[in-house]
């Protein structure tokens, strides 16, 4: 009795266990300094990406390394409080879904160890697949977003040009 109860939870916390937990998100480089905010996340976002997807993203160029890892920490208004989720996506190697750019899609709690929906996440690949000129990513209207954030103390704005 006692074993079958053992197995059968441990069948059970493989079933539900998350693909790839996210512990250190907020360690990762943060590429906005004030919020943004994304109509089809209907909240309020920050972008934090790792190192293999940081040159990438801020070049805007046309394809991510394998391993390059996005995240969005959603809030419902605009204030830095009460995630509501954070979205993740990540490059694949060639073949895991190569009709939608290789991404992989995750949706998570704040603590990016509890995963609500992960992998080939529907709503997420209907989405970005508008986007296939930038490697299902809106890089570079986000980055425009971005750019105009800078202000130099005088209150003048500039354009970014490097990280």
């Amino acid at each position: 009795m006692f074993k079958g109860t053992l197995i059968l939870l441990i069948l059970l916390t493989h079933l539900y266990a998350s693909e790839f937990i996210f512990p250190y998100w907020k360690s990762m480089n943060k590429l906005n300094k004030e919020l943004l905010e994304s109509d089809d996340h209907k909240a309020y976002i920050d972008i934090y990406v790792n190192d293999l997807a940081k040159e990438p993203y801020i070049r805007e160029t046309e394809r991510f390394p394998v391993g390059a890892i996005i995240i969005k920490p959603l809030y419902p208004k605009n204030k830095r409080e009460n995630i509501a989720r954070i979205v993740i996506m990540m490059k694949m190697q060639k073949g895991y879904d190569s009709k939608n750019g290789d991404w992989w899609y995750g949706s998570y709690n704040e603590n990016g160890i509890d995963a609500y929906a992960e992998g080939k996440i529907n709503s997420c690949i209907m989405c970005h697949e508008v986007a296939q000129d930038t490697d299902y990513l809106f890089s570079e209207s986000v980055m425009y977003d971005i750019k105009s954030q800078i202000i130099l103390k005088d209150g003048t704005s500039s354009v970014l040009t490097s990280f």
